[in-house]
């Protein structure tokens, strides 16, 4: 099952980029990329804003292959786009690390992409990437599917280990039984550490649950 991330890369590096760089304007929706052949992946997009003068452009983004229009209404177009062979490195390393996409939006700033990674480890090897290459990796959310290994609702194990150790020692029955102090020294970390992941570990809860 995995784990469902939601996050933000900017770099020069993503498909694309130079497509929606020369049409600011332009908003791309993705649909579905499908990986038949991950050495030239297709990507359904959807541009909404001015999408004759992004089709024009896809003719100069050297990340695009071929392209076809295989919907288009007053305000926006659906774009079957082949991308080069090769990929560019951080996407060709996002189809390495096992991920499905799911989603995602492509602006000028970057692209907003909603995933499933097989486990934490291919998270942070595809955002170690990222970095490496020059980009920056902006992580907004991230859900632990049900029945995957891992901690629940889509808590970090720091996240998880700090809101058990506060649960067990009592921190929230009234009174209150513990101190922050104590499930700091308990989890070896400091007082304003061990408050943070609590905090957190609760908004992630809520988030998750309600």
């Amino acid at each position: 099952m995995g784990l469902v991330a939601e996050f933000q890369v900017r770099s020069l590096e993503l498909p694309l980029t130079d497509a929606v760089a020369a049409v600011p304007d332009v908003t791309l929706y993705i649909d579905r990329i499908l990986v038949v052949d991950p050495d030239r992946p297709v990507v359904f997009c959807r541009a909404v804003g001015p999408y004759e003068a992004f089709r024009e452009a896809l003719a100069d983004d050297p990340t695009v292959d071929a392209h076809a229009t295989v919907d288009e209404s007053t305000e926006s177009a659906l774009y079957r786009i082949t991308l080069s062979d090769p990929p560019l490195p951080i996407y060709r390393k996002f189809v390495e690390v096992g991920t499905t996409p799911l989603g995602g939006i492509v602006t000028v700033d970057g692209w907003w992409s909603r995933a499933r990674f097989p486990d934490r480890e291919a998270l942070a090897e595809y955002r170690a990437f990222c970095l490496d290459r020059g980009g920056t990796f902006s992580l907004e959310r991230l859900r632990q599917e049900p029945g995957s290994d891992g901690p629940p609702l889509g808590l970090t194990e720091q996240q998880y280990d700090a809101l058990l150790v506060a649960r067990e020692e009592g921190y929230f029955t009234v009174p209150r039984e513990t101190s922050t102090k104590a499930i700091a020294d308990e989890l070896g970390i400091s007082p304003p550490a061990a408050s943070e992941r609590i905090r957190r570990g609760i908004d992630r809860v809520l988030e998750n649950a309600l």
